[in-house]
């Protein structure tokens, strides 16, 4: 749904600046050196990635849709195919790799981080969506 494509984009706009230093300094060797720096941005990852799995999964509570347990999920983890398209632009524009070789060998390690970014926030969002509907249906009376 637009929501599972949607979601990643805020989280992705949060750590998009930092993307382009440490694939700079992966791929380009270049010196990181600023990981106060990347701490800061993976906690705002975070926030932003609960907030916004949050904000998703009420739309579909409010829209008396109650299958949020994926779309909390894929909603969050999304932010990994932009990160892989960033990557792409990544490859193309600011490195000079050529071969088949190198193109395996980036894509490969590429897609490994993109997985395990996608199964880092897809839990991040899974679990703050959790706690937000335990805690809006914790005080609901039955009669």
């Amino acid at each position: 749904s637009a929501i599972s494509l949607l979601g990643g984009l805020l989280p992705f706009g949060s750590i998009f600046i930092e993307m382009y230093f440490l694939f700079t300094s992966m791929w380009n060797y270049k010196v990181y050196y600023v990981y106060g720096f990347m701490l800061l941005v993976f906690l705002i990852l975070m926030i932003v990635t609960s907030c916004v799995s949050v904000v998703g999964t009420y739309f579909l509570l409010n829209a008396e849709n109650y299958h949020w347990h994926w779309t909390s999920f894929l909603s969050s983890a999304s932010t990994a195919l932009y990160v892989f398209l960033y990557s792409i632009h990544f490859y193309l524009f600011k490195t000079k790799m050529t071969g088949l070789y190198q193109a395996f060998f980036y894509y490969g390690y590429t897609s490994i981080f993109c997985f395990a970014l996608a199964l880092m926030c897809g839990s991040i969002g899974y679990l703050s969506s959790g706690i937000f509907v335990r805690t809006i249906y914790r005080n609901i009376k039955c009669d």
